[in-house]
Formats: C-alpha cells, structure tokens, sequence
C-alpha cells in the first residue's frame, strides 16, 4: 500500500506519499477546493490507483472527505494524540508545521496501517439517523443551558414567578414570560385578567388557578424597578430562546420516529425494554448496518465506552474510567440501560450486584450497559427480535455448565491409593 498523509485546515491540504519501501514519491499543498482536489488526484495517482493507495488524516469528516471516499482511496481516521505521540518518538527537537505533520502522518500510516482500519460509511439512511439524533441531544443540551440560566435570572429579579406555575419549561409557563417579563408587571394582574389570560391559552390545570391567585395576593420580595426594567429583555428573550427550541425539538423527534419506523431493523431494536421513541433510533444509530463495523464485542465495547481501561505494569494494576470514547453512544448505552433495569429483573439484578459492590451509579449502568451491548450485536447479527425467556435460560444454561465444568476440574478429596 502506498501511504499518503493529509493534514487539513480550513484553506489548505499538505500531503504527503511515500512508497510502500519509504520513497517520497510526492509532496505539495492543495486548496480544499475542486480544482485543489484535481490536482491531489493528479499527484496521488501519478504514482498508483485509487484502490492501493492509503490516506490518513486527522479526522473523518469535511467537504473534503467524501470525493475521497468516492474516488476509491481508503481513508485512516487517526487520533491527533497518537499521532502526536509518534512525532515526539521520531524527533525530541519538537518541530511542527503542516508540511511535517503530512509526513509524521505518512509514517504513522505505513507503519501502523495493520492495526489500523480504513473507513467504512454506513448505508446514507443511517447516517441521517445518526446526524438526527446527534443534532437532538445537542439541542436538548441548548435548551437545559437556557432553562438553567432563565430560572438563574428570576430567582434574582422575579422571585414571585417561580411559585406561579409548576413547572418552568412548559409552554404556557414560557408564553405567561414572554408577555409579563417583570415582577410587577404580573403582581399587577387582576383575578379576572389571570383567569381569562388562562383561558385563552387552553391551561390544561384549571385546579391550580385558585393557587396561582394566592401568589400574586402574598408578599413577595421587592425588585428595584430599574432592575426589573433591565432584565426584562433578557428574560423575553430566553422565554422565546425555548419557546422555538421545544418546537424545534418536537419537529425532529418527529421526523426521527419518521426515519426509524421506514428501517427494516426497526422491529428488533423495539423490542428492546427501554428502547423507546427516543431511545431506540439512537441505539440503531450507533449500532448501523455494517455488519463488519466491529471485529468483536470487545471492539465495539471499547469505542463506545462501556469497558474500562485497565492499566496493568508489574505487580501494580489499575481500572479507570474510559474518556477517549464515542461520547454520544456512551449516553446512548446508558440511559437505556437505566431504562431497562426498570423492565429486566435481571438488568435489575445486575444493576444491585454492582452497586452492592461499592460501584456509583453510573458506574453500575456502565457495567449494565457493558452486558446489553454484547446482547444487542448477537440480536443485530441474527435479525431476531429479544426475547427475555430465551435470554433468561440461555443464561441459566451458561451458569449450570460453568457449574458443571468447575466440578470436573476441582480436585477430589478423601481418595485412597489402591
């Protein structure tokens, strides 16, 4: 394999080929750009094809990427750190530039590439799921940053509003906010106003009206009126912030189950416990269709964060947290297992053992999910949809010939030599 190293910016891409016995075939700097990818063609395939030349670069995603892809080269996603790390052992003078980098990646690619593995694009309807769910949580994430800073800003400059409706985020709670943004401005509502604000706007609790009464009837703390003034805006803003993140929300949860329920794969990842509306496209996104994606559940367990790392040298060994990992499938893996203890006698069951162990909490739904995640390949390997019998004497089936297998090799005692 001819080896080719790309280090990338936002204006230029430096490669860098070498021969399969460590010649410099070709170096330059192309334009991230049509013509700029023309030419990298040129100078790559001057030297071999498409299909015997290897590609590594410090990321898998950009415009870039996919002619790439397109064009027959295979493309080595690698870890800035490790690549780092090979240009510390190659030279201690610690020079950098983009040129060096291309070739410190060139290097790394040809003499790492066996244990490296090209990259593979899932199927274009799974990929979608995938960018789906990724943009939610990162839009759940927007809305319980604004929620906390709103509920931030009252507690200082409208304390009396926190005891009006039960819960903050809710859409009438944020309308009521976006109309009354200041203390007094709701402390001067009248009952009849409340009641036909209420009305207007469909209040699905009519039995709290005669509570929210009391409050605007009770002493509050006193706001500066140029303080309230002040913040005013800011509260609209935030109000209106979440008002359009929740119908944002709500629209891609919709399209989401859209996707999901055209994927023949829909059926066996619903019969999951726990793997709900939200739960369950995620869980398929991060699985995907590539049935060569993993090599083993061990893989597959590494790259989603369910197993520790385990650091062992002599006589000293140690178990930590997994941080270099795919963050999104590690939240993914978890909540369903959070989800499924409360469904699984045995996922409840595993859940204590940990616990009762000394594990946190999380740690424990980590060691869950590390269990399911194995489960969850067999299912998607056979196409079957999970059945909690046939798992459940599966399992008892596992332990008696564990059992058994122990009893044979133990060694027997009280016999006598004849």
């Amino acid at each position: 394999m001819w080896c080719t190293g790309i280090d990338w910016s936002d204006q230029a891409l430096d490669f860098h080929l070498r021969s399969p016995d460590g010649e410099v075939l070709a170096e330059g700097q192309v334009r991230p750009t049509l013509e700029g990818l023309a030419e990298l063609f040129h100078a790559l395939e001057a030297h071999a094809p498409p299909s015997q030349i290897g590609i590594a670069a410090e990321t898998a995603h950009g415009a870039w990427v996919q002619p790439l892809l397109d064009r027959g080269y295979r493309l080595y996603p690698v870890n800035p750190k490790s690549v780092d790390r090979f240009r510390q052992a190659l030279s201690v003078a610690g020079n950098k530039s983009d040129r060096i980098d291309a070739k410190v990646l060139a290097m790394f690619l040809a003499t790492m590439h066996r244990d490296l593995r090209p990259l593979r694009p899932d199927d274009p309807d799974i990929i979608a799921l995938r960018m789906a769910c990724e943009d939610r949580v990162r839009l759940v994430e927007e809305r319980t940053a604004k929620l906390n800073e709103l509920r931030a800003v009252l507690k200082t400059y409208d304390p009396a509003f926190l005891g009006l409706f039960a819960d903050l985020d809710t859409h009438i709670a944020l309308q009521f906010l976006r109309e009354f943004p200041t203390q007094n401005r709701m402390l001067s509502l009248s009952p009849r106003r409340l009641r036909g604000w209420l009305k207007r706007h469909a209040y699905p609790c009519p039995q709290r009206i005669e509570e929210m009464l009391a409050v605007l009837t009770r002493p509050a703390l006193p706001v500066a009126e140029h303080l309230q003034t002040a913040k005013a805006s800011l509260i609209r803003y935030l109000a209106e912030s979440l008002l359009a993140l929740q119908d944002e929300i709500a629209r891609r949860e919709q399209d989401i189950t859209d996707q999901f329920r055209r994927m023949p794969e829909a059926d066996w990842v619903a019969s999951l416990p726990g793997a709900g509306r939200t739960l369950g496209p995620a869980l398929l996104a991060c699985l995907g269709r590539d049935p060569q994606r993993f090599a083993s559940p061990a893989d597959a367990r590494a790259f989603m964060g369910t197993a520790p790392v385990t650091r062992a040298s002599g006589t000293s060994r140690s178990v930590r947290f997994r941080r270099g990992c795919w963050k999104f499938a590690r939240r993914t893996l978890q909540l369903f297992a959070d989800g499924s203890r409360r469904q699984c006698a045995w996922a409840q069951a595993c859940y204590d053992e940990h616990r009762a162990r000394g594990h946190g909490h999380h740690a424990a739904l980590r060691a869950l999910a590390h269990k399911w995640l194995k489960i969850i390949l067999a299912l998607k390997r056979q196409a079957i949809p999970y059945c909690e019998a046939t798992f459940v004497n599966s399992q008892r089936r596992f332990l008696l010939q564990t059992a058994a297998a122990s009893s044979l090799k133990a060694p027997k005692t009280g016999a006598t030599l004849t």
